[in-house]
């Protein structure tokens, strides 16, 4: 036989015959290679997509988390009183004598179209020694101002009321807004400050939705420090101003417990005037000199849910529309605009603008 070819029944075949399958097969093999590669590269491609897809949205859905926590808190129903200025030195009662009246057995202020506009409140210390907060709660009773500590006396030291923590928690169980008030003997601006930090200390931990009040009034003790020091009354107004700016800074909302006679004669109230006004007048009749957001109507009154005698407020501001949103503002870093009315903002007049607006800081 010749080189190069085979013979088969005398019919020639070409010698290369089996290298072109082997060649084929090589072909098919690596296209099968080549989609296995793009198909490989296509899963990896929507793997990653997916797992992008769900990174993206877990960022997605912290973003929206910190959106909503930013956002602007709208706060309606919100009466912030302007005071009027008697020669642009004082700022006087504004209310109407016989809107006061009786309700159901407690005070109560009803606007000239006949609808009840006050909160009915009281005030509680260690010296109320048996509250039920659930009777309490149950009475109409919308707030409670505790007593969450004193300077004393004698020695000056600060103290936490003894019942405080404990009807702190009571009222926030039953749902009654909680404020506080603490009762100085400071005689310096210092002190005040001291006494102030001390009561961001005490209710840090607490929903405060009324006010954070200064309760400074004479002491019938000779013995007591503001008796044996001299106090002007211009430092006694910057000790006032001391302890509510420093209660403000922490996004609080400050006031100034005071009497008639202890304004007038011991504090400079024009220099006091940008502060609310808690007003002890033991008076059927309302006829406090000084404009006031809450009266403290008696020292003798009786409540369901407090054995015994207890001191009975209203409130003319409903605090809490606003108080807690003042204190989740001040913890987001958040502006707070407010728009004064001298009559409470209805839901027609938040629909109009007409409310207190807290909204994040750029």
């Amino acid at each position: 036989m010749g080189e190069g070819q085979i013979y088969n029944q005398g019919t020639p075949v070409p010698a290369k015959r089996k290298k072109r399958r082997r060649s084929s097969s090589t072909g098919t093999t690596l296209l099968v290679i080549f989609i296995s590669m793009i198909i490989g590269v296509v899963i990896g491609m929507v793997v990653i997509h997916i797992k992008s897809s769900r990174e993206i949205a877990a960022v997605r859905e912290e973003l929206n988390t910190v959106i909503e926590e930013q956002s602007h808190i709208n706060v309606t129903n919100v009466y912030v009183p302007e005071r009027p200025l008697t020669e642009g030195k004082i700022f006087m009662n504004s209310y109407k004598k016989e809107n006061f009246r009786i309700d159901n057995g407690f005070m109560a202020y009803f606007n000239d179209e006949g609808e009840k506009i006050s909160h009915l409140g009281c005030d509680l210390s260690y010296h109320n020694s048996s509250v039920n907060f659930d009777e309490l709660a149950a009475s109409g009773c919308e707030f409670v101002m505790l007593r969450c500590g004193y300077r004393g006396y004698s020695a000056g030291g600060l103290m936490e009321d003894e019942k405080f923590e404990r009807y702190a928690q009571e009222a926030e169980r039953v749902g009654l807004n909680l404020g506080v008030y603490f009762f100085t003997q400071a005689i310096t601006v210092e002190e005040a400050e001291d006494e102030a930090e001390y009561v961001i200390r005490l209710i840090e931990d607490h929903k405060i939705s009324y006010p954070v009040a200064f309760d400074t009034e004479y002491i019938e003790d000779e013995e007591a420090r503001t008796n044996k020091t001299e106090i002007s009354d211009e430092l006694r107004s910057d000790i006032c101003k001391a302890f509510c700016e420093r209660i403000k800074e922490e996004g609080y909302y400050p006031m100034i417990y005071a009497s008639e006679n202890w304004m007038r004669r011991y504090l400079n109230v024009e220099a006091l005037k940008d502060y609310d006004l808690w007003a002890p007048q033991y008076l059927d009749e309302n006829d406090f000199l000084y404009d006031f957001t809450m009266w403290q109507y008696t020292d003798s009154g009786n409540i369901p849910g407090v054995r015994g005698e207890v001191d009975l407020d209203i409130s003319m501001v409903d605090y809490a529309s606003f108080v807690p949103a003042l204190r989740e503002a001040y913890l987001s870093e958040g502006q707070i605009e407010t728009v004064p009315a001298q009559i409470p903002v209805t839901d027609a007049d938040a629909d109009a603008g007409l409310d207190v607006e807290i909204s994040a800081g750029e």
